[in-house]
């Protein structure tokens, strides 16, 4: 799809931002929830995951009132951050605090992602009078802040340091 105008770009993101939901359902945190070792991450995630499935049922509401199909639309960066995933599972042993803390920073690039989009698709849907879409998409942005918020206060309170630890012992 040609991006001419901001309800094309509107549109487009709409569909990055519902594929990237999709696959963290389906397949991103199910693999960090069975992955990780603590306890208060493994929690943490679930609740996400909770969310996240509220987030796709938002953006359903918000293709709906933008009048446009559900539609994903592959979305290469976040394929590439769930690639970062594999790679800090595949390269850090199983139930290690440096597994969490790598899971804890490949988590808080997703939310980074998705605070970028969803900040970017509740200006646009204003500009675009879809205000009802505005204040469904600012839901999830919030909720996007609190799971990062979330991931940051258990890497720095509880992980980080067992993982320190775990070094130091070695």
């Amino acid at each position: 799809m040609k991006m001419e105008t901001l309800r094309d770009l509107f549109e487009i993101e709409l569909r990055y931002a519902y594929d990237c939901e999709d696959k963290l359902v389906k397949k991103g945190l199910p693999t960090m929830i069975e992955n990780c070792g603590s306890p208060e991450l493994r929690q943490a995630l679930e609740q996400h995951l909770g969310e996240t499935r509220n987030h796709i049922t938002r953006l359903q509401q918000v293709f709906s009132v933008a009048g446009v199909e559900p539609e994903t639309d592959s979305n290469d960066v976040f394929d590439k951050m769930s690639s970062a995933v594999k790679d800090s599972i595949s390269h850090t042993d199983d139930g290690s605090p440096v597994r969490d803390a790598a899971l804890i920073v490949n988590g808080n690039q997703v939310e980074h992602y998705e605070m970028a989009v969803y900040g970017s698709l509740v200006s646009f849907a204003r500009q675009l009078g879809f205000e009802q879409a505005a204040t469904l998409l600012e839901q999830t942005l919030e909720e996007e802040k609190q799971a990062d918020a979330k991931l940051t206060q258990i890497g720095e309170s509880i992980i980080n340091e067992r993982a320190a630890r775990e070094r130091r012992a070695a």
